[in-house]
């Protein structure tokens, strides 16, 4: 690795140890959450070379499983999350059933969105769900929004947390989002996930700093870069981010340098080979997440072999159950393409 990749990580800082309050149980189930991640993606990536998926573009997550456990593990039911759309597996974590959202990639009529618009743009403020945009950087004035009307209705022990990548925070709103969150003491957790690559742009065209999380220091708020491949390490700083929040003392930027094992999405797969070194994703591969975190569970006498398949059988089922469901699902009505487009009592669009 790279000085330079060195300096992004920012090793210097002491973070507490939140993952020592973490059961056998809780372990476990780490596990299996980044292999419901991994598994999830590569079976969408199956489903589409099969002809199986014939709806948008596959956006894999492939090497970026910490990232979505990690950060989502230490959450409560009455907090809210942003997820984009390598992040559909945090849906499930926040509650929606995996057959709901193996209905919305496949754009069925039982779906969150009946059928309209793509997968991740969906929600479900009962589960804490905030429906997402493909502007990435347009989800923090978003979460903003949701911030405050949890503080007018006295409910101030709620974060909302909010992702996108690294090149979304060269957007005009970020920064009108965390400047704002940073003024009011917004309850916002900025999960940024820097993996390298805005789409085929390196991140060194894309940030004047040696590490996102640098640009903390303009709004006066914490900022963390962690490695992103270490879901503990993960987990320990959006535990800290959390803490910072909920305590009123305003938002926080964790950033989760990652790696994109794949292309931007499944039409890019060969082209990415050809704007990224065979070496530097060669490097990458051998830091994936899943077998770092086996390794150290193992390392910790707590599991046998046996206790840690590759993947879990049950989470392999449950993925397959989803998605033949989602398959032989009614698609929606043509008729239904008109619906729930307008507020039809206030005469305004939604």
């Amino acid at each position: 690795m790279s000085t330079k990749m060195r300096n992004r990580i920012g090793a210097e800082q002491k973070l507490e140890r939140y993952r020592d309050q973490l059961t056998r149980e809780d372990l476990l189930e780490i596990y299996r959450r980044m292999w419901f991640a991994r598994v999830f993606d590569e079976t969408l990536y199956d489903m589409k070379r099969k002809g199986r998926l014939r709806r948008g573009n596959v956006y894999g997550s492939r090497g970026q499983e910490a990232i979505q456990v990690g950060t989502s593990y230490p959450l409560r039911p009455t907090d809210f999350v942003s997820p984009i759309h390598r992040d559909m597996p945090i849906f499930v974590f926040k509650g929606m059933s995996t057959r709901q959202v193996m209905c919305q990639i496949w754009g069925k009529a039982n779906a969150p969105t009946r059928g309209k618009d793509s997968w991740s743009h969906m929600g479900d403020l009962k589960l804490g769900i905030i429906h997402s945009t493909s502007m990435l950087g347009s989800t923090i004035p978003v979460a903003c929004g949701v911030a405050w009307a949890l503080r007018l209705e006295g409910k101030t022990d709620s974060v909302v947390m909010t992702y996108l990548g690294e090149g979304a925070t060269a957007t005009g709103a970020f920064h009108e989002g965390m400047n704002y969150a940073a003024v009011h003491k917004l309850p916002i957790i900025l999960i940024v996930e820097n993996n390298q690559y805005a789409y085929s742009t390196p991140v060194e065209l894309e940030v004047p700093t040696p590490r996102v999380a640098d640009r903390a220091l303009g709004y006066g708020i914490p900022g963390y870069a962690v490695d992103g491949n270490d879901v503990l390490e993960v987990y320990d700083a959006t535990c800290a981010a959390i803490e910072h929040a909920r305590a009123g003392r305003g938002p926080c930027i964790v950033e989760c340098v990652t790696y994109r094992l794949q292309g931007h999405a499944d039409h890019d797969e060969t082209r990415a080979r050809q704007y990224r070194p065979v070496e530097e994703i060669e490097m990458w591969e051998k830091r994936d997440p899943l077998p770092r975190y086996r390794e150290y569970l193992l390392s910790t006498g707590l599991f046998s072999e046996t206790e840690l398949p590759t993947p879990p059988p049950e989470v392999v089922a449950e993925i397959q159950d989803a998605v033949e469901y989602a398959i032989h699902s009614p698609d929606p009505e043509p008729h239904t393409a008109l619906e729930d487009i307008y507020d039809e009592s206030a005469g305004v669009s939604r």
